[in-house]
């Protein structure tokens, strides 16, 4: 992921955690704000309290990759930080994915594109 596409400075993450809407589920809390460029951002942060630098590294390189792979379906012009909670240390990535997607979609952020048969030949 770009650099330019993440969030790196602290005051950035203290400005989505305070005037951004929170989502919650077992394993993520997600912080979504409008932000005023033309694409969108991502922030992910993982406390101690998850596990060992292995373990938290692994969840945001996890993380990172469903942003990444799912970026073309997230709506532009968005500031997104996930911060991990301890019990997301024993999720594989399919459950992360499915969880990640929910809070996006939950958060009205997400839309999936209709794929269409281009197959059907019959005039």
């Amino acid at each position: 992921m770009k650099k330019s596409l993440r969030l790196t400075k602290n005051f950035e993450f203290i400005n989505v955690y305070k005037t951004g809407r929170r989502l919650s589920s077992p394993f993520f809390t997600m912080y979504i704000k409008k932000n005023n460029l033309g694409f969108s951002r991502l922030g992910v942060s993982v406390s101690k309290k998850v596990g060992k630098s292995v373990v938290r590294n692994k969840i945001k390189r996890r993380i990172k990759e469903i942003i990444r792979t799912n970026y073309h379906d997230i709506k532009q012009g968005f500031d997104i930080v996930v911060s991990a909670k301890p019990s997301s240390a024993q999720l594989d990535f399919n459950e992360i994915e499915r969880d990640i997607k929910g809070l996006m979609k939950r958060g009205r952020i997400y839309s999936v594109r209709k794929v269409y048969n281009c197959n059907d030949t019959s005039l």
